[in-house]
């Protein structure tokens, strides 16, 4: 008897919620079927560069995702990283669907919210494991009260496992990127279909190395993922795959789609701006308002020093500051980072990302938390860099001193500052970059102007 099943799969939504209505009806399209469905999410479904997102530490986009009759699920960086531990703790507790991670334990072990893997049996006998695992950023999940294990390892593991030795098939919902999935699909034969993410890519019929099949469907919802599996006797006999547009499912001036993206982005804005944070007095010009995220890092994280980029900040603020002024000022998935470094150390920093400073400066910024439009002006916090040299405090600084320095982790994350990624970094967590703003403000907004 052959066995018919279709998988629906929905990667890196990113919160964004303008794509839903089409992305819904084409869930419902697909699933008219007479195959057994299977839908799934692969992580990065959270993000809180949305307001509602935010005002919800993600619970709506659960909501969501029980419309779309999501069976399971894996998270991304996004909910494991982005979230502090009490809100990813917390986030499936309405969950219609069972979360799956097979790399990531707190002090007490796998997380209650999540099994480590799950055997799915369909209705004609096909036992299917689904091992799901995520991008292991070893530095940012320990600091967040998470031990994020070496998937590879773990896949290993989880191969050796009797129930999934026993299943027929092995599927893979892999939130680690495109060589891990193409490494796993060399590695390990027993792996029948990687349906992967993280690193947006997009394979429209699908890839298939040794006998080991790839799906990926981009992001934002641009895509939704369909794999049709025919499998006789425990063996797949056939499999399509393909990635579908969703555009394909815009209906032509929908008012009520229309309406929804703009009730979203409303119902964030409406929350958030009834959490107050500070009133300044005034309106602050954007020299102003930098001058005040700048202070604010710094004090936050008791550091002498910071250097951040204008593209950071989307707005200016004041005179009131509520959760959702800063929310549109700062929307980035940006925590700190903070190096101790001498006074050479930080010339030669400084010497790099001013030389690189016009190049990006009108560059557009993609990934690594950043949800500006462009990079921007450096500007620095307590110190000043000029002519190759070094001022602390009005006096030229000695090689040997040595300071405290703070930076968003896109600067150690990202490529563009190899000397920079080449130092002991701290970062700092639970707080986003707006929420140490936010801390900031409540403590010394009423009199930041009269510093």
């Amino acid at each position: 008897m052959k066995d018919k099943i279709r998988i629906l799969h929905i990667n890196d939504l990113h919160s964004h919620f303008e794509q839903y209505p089409q992305l819904k009806r084409a869930v419902d399209d697909l699933s008219q079927t007479d195959r057994e469905l299977i839908k799934v999410d692969l992580g990065d479904n959270v993000d809180k560069s949305h307001p509602l997102s935010d005002a919800t530490a993600g619970r709506f986009n659960i909501a969501l995702m029980n419309e779309l009759g999501i069976d399971y699920a894996t998270i991304g960086n996004n909910e494991g990283i982005g979230l502090a531990k009490d809100e990813l703790d917390c986030l499936y507790e309405q969950d219609q669907f069972q979360p799956i991670i097979g790399n990531l334990k707190d002090e007490e072990g796998q997380p209650e919210w999540a099994k480590p893997y799950l055997v799915h049996k369909t209705k004609a006998g096909t036992k299917i494991a689904f091992l799901a695992y995520t991008f292991p950023y070893y530095l940012t999940y320990a600091p967040n009260g998470w031990q994020v294990l070496e998937p590879m390892a773990r896949l290993e593991e989880d191969l050796a496992r009797s129930e999934v030795m026993d299943a027929d098939l092995v599927i893979v919902l892999s939130h680690l990127g495109v060589r891990y999935d193409e490494q796993i699909s060399e590695t390990y034969p027993q792996v029948n279909l990687v349906i992967g993410s993280h690193t947006h890519h997009l394979f429209e019929e699908g890839k298939l190395i040794n006998e080991t099949y790839l799906a990926a469907a981009d992001r934002y919802g641009y895509f939704l993922g369909c794999i049709d599996l025919t499998v006789e006797n425990g063996q797949i006999i056939a499999c399509q795959i393909e990635a579908i547009p969703t555009k394909d499912y815009i209906l032509d001036l929908d008012k009520e789609d229309e309406a929804f993206i703009k009730a979203m982005r409303e119902e964030g804005h409406r929350r958030l701006a009834q959490e107050k944070v500070a009133n300044l007095g005034r309106k602050l010009n954007f020299n102003e308002t930098c001058q005040l995220v700048l202070q604010a890092v710094c004090q936050e994280t008791d550091s002498q020093l910071t250097l951040l980029n204008t593209g950071l900040i989307m707005k200016m603020l004041g005179p009131q500051v509520t959760m959702a002024d800063l929310q549109e000022a700062l929307p980035h998935q940006m925590r700190m980072a903070r190096l101790f470094v001498t006074g050479q150390e930080l010339k030669e920093i400084c010497r790099e990302v001013f030389t690189k400073a016009e190049l990006l400066k009108n560059q557009a910024i993609k990934g690594m938390g950043f949800r500006g439009k462009v990079f921007g002006e450096l500007i620095t916090g307590n110190f000043a860099y000029k002519n190759g040299n070094l001022l602390y405090n009005s006096r030229v600084v000695d090689s040997n001193e040595k300071f405290s320095l703070v930076l968003v982790d896109q600067y150690y994350f990202s490529s563009y500052f190899p000397t920079i990624k080449e130092k002991e970094v701290t970062l700092l967590f639970p707080d986003l970059f707006r929420e140490l703003v936010a801390k900031y403000l409540r403590n010394n907004g009423a009199d930041w102007d009269k510093r």
